[in-house]
Order: structure tokens, then C-alpha cells, then sequence
């Protein structure tokens, strides 16, 4: 059996490699204990007088109250709490603490708090580079597939423009009429002139679309005409697609998303891009978007009249570089997926009941509105 100094120095050399220190507090005089780990954490000098209102003082700003409403909130119930904080050091380093509690109470009432703070400095730093090398590679796919695609938008492009030029060849001949004809040529003007305009907006429209995919920025969320979203992601995903596939809408009307529409568009133009490749080579090319409030949230799902997904890709088809085509990277779906979970949502597919496949997703919506809107558009 150890003696008491072995079992200290097995405590302490645990506490060392785990970063882990012991505190107490006497809930009476707020008198703060800690064990050496906690000083080094808050680098202060071993055995030093703590004061409460000045290790608070060290807290971040958001940290510190949600720490506080933690610690109430386990002193009203005499239960216990655990909360992840950020603090600045008295030698100004940013640490992370992950700090649990348990209230100790006497007659029912509370009288100490103790528990562990642990550094986890490390492991937050190690999250919030994942999360930027997530949001660094959703920013790159999406310059991808608009680089992928480039000579498809210039030629979606290229059709309000080459309008533009007719009808200002058009406006040009009519500028030399003369006598009776002045009259009904300036009605025919004004025609062309509204059919330039509509074309050069239409420009414009395709040209912010696209800037707005690329452009890396922070993602913010907030309410958005999700409909509005979806028909813009299809227009660009079908740009140029081969002729014959037939896009039919079924929309909730007014249904709102929440999140960060870019990233929502990011999803749909990949989902009905792969859609395009699945039904190539059949005889009937169908794709079916889909809108609707499913309790509570709103789910948007792609169907096409592919040859579906076989059982051996559906098992692993969200993991990083899994593809059913031979020239697939196998990134796209596990970015659709990472997105969609960044919005406290789940993207699932499943194989249809005749041919096919359905990929679905949800995501938090606004206030949602009543009717449905149905459209068909053939790719022509």
C-alpha cells in the first residue's frame, strides 16, 4: 500500500501531465484554494493570495458570464456544473480552461464549491484550426466548381449579351426613319430599349451571383427567401448543362431558411450537379426540387431519374474522398455535409422507390407561409 507522500507525488505528477488543478471555495468569505496547476494555468506564483474579483477580472469578457450564470445557477440547485473558458493570463496569454464544479451543501445549504480546471488550451486551438481549414476548403470548392465550369457560365452569359448587341443594331436602324414611319418607330424603340435593359440585368444578376459564391467572406447568418436561394443555385448549376433535363420545382411558398445563404446555394448547386451526372444517358432526365417546413424546419431535397446509388458507395457516400465516378475528388458531398451540420441540420440520401435518388437536408427556418409553388423548366 503507498504512503500518504506516494500518493501525493503520484497526484502531482498526474495533475502535471493532465494540466489538471484542484480549486475550492468557501462560498461564505469567497475564499479561493487552488493547487499549484491552477496558479501555473493563471501564471501566478505558487502559494500566492487569490482574490476572487481579481481572477474574474481575467476572464474574457463572454466567458466570464457564462461562467457566472453556470455557477448561480448550480448554487440555487446545489448541483454541479462544468463550462469552458477563456482567460488572459497575468503574463497576457490567451488559455483555455474547461472548468467543473460540484456545491457542497450543509443543512441544505450551500456552502463550498470545488471542482478541477483543466488547460485545454491545445485541444481549443486544434478546433478553431479545423474550423478554419473547413471554412478555407468550402471558400476553395466553390471557386472549383465555378473554375470547373467557367466556359458553361460564359455561355450563360454570352446569350443576354449577344440580345444586348442585336438590339442596339436594331435601335441603330430605326434611328434613320423618317416622315409617318417616326411614330410608330419610337413605340418600337421603347421595346428595345426595355429589351436591353432586361438583358443588362439580367448580366448583372448572373455576374453578383457568381462574385457572391467566390468571394470568401464570414459567414453570418440570418433570415433569407430560401426559395429565391434555390432557383439562383440551380440556374448557375444548370448553366450550360446538356440539353433535355427537365428541372421541375415544387416550392413552399414564402418558406424562409436560417443560416448563411451562400453556403445553402454551395449545397444545392453540388447536389444538382451531381443529379446532371446521374441521369446522363437516360432516356427521361428529371430533376425534382423540392421546399417544405418538416416540423419546424425547412428541408429541401433533390430527386433525380438516375440509375440511383448502389449499396456499396451508400454506405460511406458523405466520407471524404468517396465518389462513384472515376474523374469524382469525392470532397463534394463531405463538404455539403459539413456545411449542413454547421447549420444544426443532417443531409441523408436514399435510392427512390422506381429509379433514382433523393438527397435531402434541413435546416432552421423562419417564420414559415402557408401554399406551394409548382414550375417546370426544360434545359434547353
Amino acid at each position: 500500500m503507498k504512503t500518504p507522500s506516494e500518493l501525493q507525488k503520484m497526484y502531482d505528477r498526474i495533475s502535471k501531465l493532465g494540466k489538471i488543478g484542484v480549486w475550492e471555495c468557501d462560498l461564505l468569505t469567497e475564499r479561493l484554494t487552488w493547487t499549484p496547476a491552477v496558479y501555473e494555468m493563471f501564471d501566478l506564483p505558487v502559494g500566492s493570495v487569490i482574490d476572487r474579483a481579481a481572477t474574474l477580472a481575467c476572464y474574457e469578457p463572454n466567458s466570464r458570464r457564462e461562467m457566472e450564470r453556470r455557477r448561480a445557477q448550480a448554487i440555487a440547485t446545489c448541483s454541479s456544473f462544468n463550462v469552458d473558458v477563456a482567460i488572459r493570463t497575468q503574463c497576457k496569454n490567451l488559455r483555455w480552461i474547461r472548468i467543473t464544479g460540484d456545491v457542497q451543501q450543509e443543512s441544505s445549504r450551500a456552502t463550498k464549491i470545488f471542482g478541477t480546471k483543466q488547460d485545454i488550451t491545445r485541444e481549443k486551438e486544434a478546433q478553431l484550426q479545423l474550423q478554419a481549414l473547413q471554412s478555407q476548403h468550402i471558400h476553395l470548392s466553390r471557386v472549383s466548381a465555378i473554375e470547373a465550369t467557367g466556359s458553361t457560365l460564359a455561355h450563360e452569359l454570352n446569350q443576354p449579351l449577344a440580345a444586348i448587341a442585336l438590339y442596339v443594331a436594331a435601335l441603330r436602324n430605326l434611328s434613320g426613319a423618317k416622315g409617318s414611319e417616326r411614330e410608330q418607330i419610337a413605340s418600337e424603340q421603347e421595346e428595345i430599349l426595355d429589351g436591353i435593359e432586361r438583358c443588362t440585368l439580367k448580366s448583372g444578376n448572373i455576374i453578383r451571383a457568381i462574385r457572391r459564391l467566390t468571394a470568401k467572406s464570414n459567414i453570418t447568418a440570418f433570415h433569407f427567401a430560401l426559395n429565391d436561394q434555390i432557383v439562383e443555385a440551380c440556374r448557375i448549376a444548370l448553366a450550360g448543362s446538356p440539353e433535355g433535363i427537365r428541372v421541375r420545382y415544387v416550392l413552399q411558398e414564402g418558406l424562409q431558411g436560417f443560416g448563411d445563404p451562400v453556403q445553402i446555394q454551395q449545397v444545392v448547386i453540388n447536389l444538382i450537379s451531381n443529379a446532371c451526372i446521374a441521369t446522363a444517358g437516360m432516356e427521361f432526365r428529371e430533376i425534382t426540387v423540392t421546399s417544405a417546413e418538416v416540423d419546424g424546419q425547412a428541408e429541401v431535397a433533390v430527386c433525380d431519374t438516375g440509375s440511383g446509388i448502389s449499396a456499396e458507395v451508400m454506405a460511406s457516400l458523405f466520407e471524404p474522398f468517396v465518389s462513384s465516378r472515376p474523374d469524382g475528388t469525392g470532397i463534394g458531398l463531405s463538404i455539403c455535409r459539413t456545411i449542413v451540420e454547421a447549420h444544426s441540420g443532417k443531409l441523408v440520401a436514399e435510392n427512390n422507390r422506381n429509379r433514382g435518388a433523393t438527397f435531402r437536408f434541413r435546416i432552421p427556418t423562419g417564420v414559415p407561409c402557408a401554399g406551394e409553388l409548382v414550375n417546370e423548366a426544360v434545359n434547353r
